[in-house]
């Protein structure tokens, strides 16, 4: 059993919560719900649980400022909210789940089943403050947390050559001739870095803007990567790729 505490300020969201994990995630052990985050920070720090349910817009302590008065963060999270995509997508660079409010079961009983099948992570407070610092500067993001078959890795994004879809999968491959094997689409992979010079030049592969080493006309046009990969370009994609390797 998967001992969990849920902490919402709103009343009717903790209840509804609750429901739904009675419900339909019977390895789900509620052992407390709190309203106020006052009362589940004197909750955890003298016990011990596996997963917490956490709001993150609550008046007088937000979720983060709730987690910066724990002195460790040895649990998973899936963070409850209703924060629009900019914001959602600083969780998708770090290992945390989260489930946007009003709450769906099917989103809700994935994110259950994806905790269950990953190794529980020994760097919670690393990914912690890894997802504080995307939230203080979308921008400028330098790593992404890529989740693998033993837990989270994070990596440096300028060190991305390219990734080539692989099913439900996607191989990253890295500048140090790394190649790593995620669980994640490449259409998660293109919404992830979707603000960085990362092009998808075909439905199976993105590219780095910064590691092309040349465009040859040749055979209906194809990329040389400093990988020496030659990564296709689709019919469709061809005008836009060539507009945006030469800006």
């Amino acid at each position: 059993m998967i001992k969990t505490i849920i902490v919402d300020d709103e009343a009717h969201a903790t209840k509804s919560l609750e429901i739904l994990l009675h419900e339909n995630c019977s390895q789900v052990n509620i052992v407390a719900t709190f309203n106020h985050p006052a009362e589940a920070l004197l909750y955890l720090r003298s016990n011990e649980i596996d997963l917490l349910f956490l709001d993150i817009d609550m008046p007088f302590m937000n979720g983060f400022e709730f987690l910066n008065r724990l002195s460790l963060v040895n649990f998973d999270i899936i963070f409850v909210t209703a924060y629009d995509q900019y914001a959602i997508k600083a969780f998708k660079y770090s290992a945390f789940d989260y489930l946007l409010k009003p709450v769906d079961e099917i989103e809700l009983i994935n994110s259950v089943r994806k905790l269950e099948n990953k190794q529980k992570s020994s760097s919670q407070n690393a990914n912690y403050e890894h997802l504080l610092e995307v939230f203080k500067g979308q921008s400028q993001i330098k790593r992404i947390a890529l989740p693998t078959l033993e837990g989270f890795e994070f990596i440096e994004v300028e060190k991305i050559i390219r990734c080539e879809s692989d099913s439900n999968y996607s191989k990253i491959f890295l500048q140090d001739a790394k190649m790593m094997l995620v669980s994640r689409t490449l259409k998660e992979m293109e919404e992830m870095l979707s603000d960085m010079p990362f092009i998808r030049v075909h439905n199976s592969h993105i590219i780095s803007k910064n590691h092309v080493k040349k465009y040859i006309k040749a055979d209906g046009g194809y990329i040389l990567m400093v990988d020496n990969a030659d990564i296709p370009i689709s019919r469709a994609r061809k005008d836009d790729v060539i507009q945006e390797l030469t800006k």
